[in-house]
Formats: C-alpha cells, sequence, structure tokens
C-alpha cells in the first residue's frame, strides 16, 4: 500500500536528524501542497514559548505539505516501523517502540475505502494505552478529512497518511498573540514562521501575523535569510488591500 506523510511544519525544512530522515523514509521531490485544518496553536518550550503548529478543530483550511514514503508499506509491521521513525525524528529521545508522548502523537489517516479491517485493528492495538492528541482518536485514527491539492482540489492518490497531532492550548492564540510571541523573544525563533511560509505551510491567520510583525518592526526583519518570506507575504498584502 502507498503511504504518505502529512507535513504541517518543520519537519520539511529542518536539518540534522530530520534532514537524515526525510531522505531515508521519503520522496521529497514528490511532495504536494494540499489542503488541511492547521494553525498556529502550541507554545513550544523548545522554541522559547514560541508557537508552533498544531491541527484546527474548524475551517478554514490551512495548507501543508504530503510526501510519500519513499518504500511501500506491505503489512501492519511496516507501517508501525514507519511510524516509529516519524515519532524518533519528532522526539529524538524516544525509546524505539514509541510513536507519542504527553505532547503529542502520530496518527493514521485511511484513504475513504480504506484497508483490509485487520490493519485497523492492528493499529488500534499497537495505539493502545497511548495518550491521543486532537484530532487523533483513542484508536490512533487522524479525524481529519482527506488531503486535497491545493492546486486542483484532487484527492491525494495515496492509500494512507501518517502525521504528527500535538497538543494545542485550549484556548487559540490571536494573530496578534502569534506575532508578539516571536517579535518579543530576539533569539531566532521567528525563523519557524518564515521558513513555514517559505515551504508554503500556510495557516489562514498568515497576513494578520504578518500585518502585526511588520508594524512592530523588529530588528531581525533586516535578516537576508527572511527576504523570499517576507517578499510573498508583502505581495499577498497588497493583494488583499
Amino acid at each position: 500500500m502507498r503511504g504518505g506523510v502529512l507535513i504541517i511544519g518543520s519537519l520539511l525544512w529542518d536539518n540534522g536528524q530530520r534532514g537524515t530522515w526525510r531522505r531515508r523514509h521519503l520522496r521529497v521531490d514528490e511532495k504536494v501542497h494540499v489542503k488541511a485544518p492547521i494553525r498556529y496553536g502550541r507554545r513550544s518550550k523548545l522554541r522559547g514559548n514560541t508557537f508552533t503548529m498544531t491541527f484546527a478543530p474548524d475551517p478554514p483550511l490551512g495548507q501543508a505539505v504530503l510526501v510519500p514514503c519513499a518504500a511501500r508499506i506491505e503489512d501492519i509491521r511496516g507501517l508501525v516501523a514507519e511510524a516509529e521513525a516519524l515519532w524518533k525524528t519528532e522526539q529524538p529521545n524516544a525509546l524505539p517502540s514509541a510513536i507519542g508522548a504527553t505532547w503529542g502523537c502520530v496518527g493514521l489517516l485511511f484513504r475513504i475505502q480504506g484497508p483490509p479491517l485487520d490493519w485497523r485493528r492492528e493499529w488500534a492495538k499497537h495505539f493502545r494505552e497511548k495518550t491521543p492528541a486532537s484530532p487523533v482518536n483513542n484508536c490512533g485514527l487522524l479525524g481529519i478529512p482527506w488531503p486535497t491539492r491545493a492546486r486542483d482540489n484532487d484527492p491525494v492518490d495515496l492509500d494512507m497518511i501518517l502525521a504528527t497531532a500535538t497538543r494545542a492550548q485550549s484556548q487559540a492564540p490571536t494573530a496578534e498573540a502569534i506575532a508578539d510571541a516571536w517579535v518579543d523573544r530576539h533569539v531566532g525563533h521567528e525563523r519557524y514562521f518564515f521558513e513555514n511560509v517559505r515551504h508554503g505551510i500556510r495557516t489562514p491567520d498568515d497576513g494578520l501575523i504578518w500585518k502585526r510583525i511588520e508594524g512592530r518592526q523588529p530588528q531581525w526583519l533586516n535578516d537576508n535569510a527572511y527576504s523570499e518570506a517576507i517578499c510573498l507575504l508583502r505581495s499577498e498584502v497588497t493583494l488583499d488591500v
């Protein structure tokens, strides 16, 4: 069966161990941008208590990146192995068999026609006693619509999708709060936003976030590393006027 990984953040562009995982497990040159319910919704201690991406409970949709797995998934063991490799990339100090922690977990989405019933049962059995993070349920299934390609709205042609769901804070932050968290830290965590924009990982609030950032004029706006994303954001704001 053909699998893929739905990426909504730095798994796509961080290097080091994540770069190694991408080279070994994904066909990055075949990635597609897809519609997905995502937003900045989780404060990350590792990123200076600034916001990182979560799945969103309600529309409007944002845009994520779906990357096919390098190898076909022939059985439940292969599926579990891909999930464990994904989680190890998210949390390098995790046990080899782990696919989740208190702050998030790997979820699985099957296409509508679905796999044999025993695949669902075995996946649920493997996920048992894990702590799910919304929209992943107690059986380890990811509760979002099957992704469609951003360019033409066609369903992606895969059989199953893995994704990391992280635990969002109870109240959705405003665009201003998201922007202010990056502006007030002054230690480079704003890179998360600009790299997401540069790689086509977008939320419906990106324009409002950008307006707040530009209005506050942090010194790092002059960083050449952000120029590509800034040009794109400025052009979008101009079109909205």
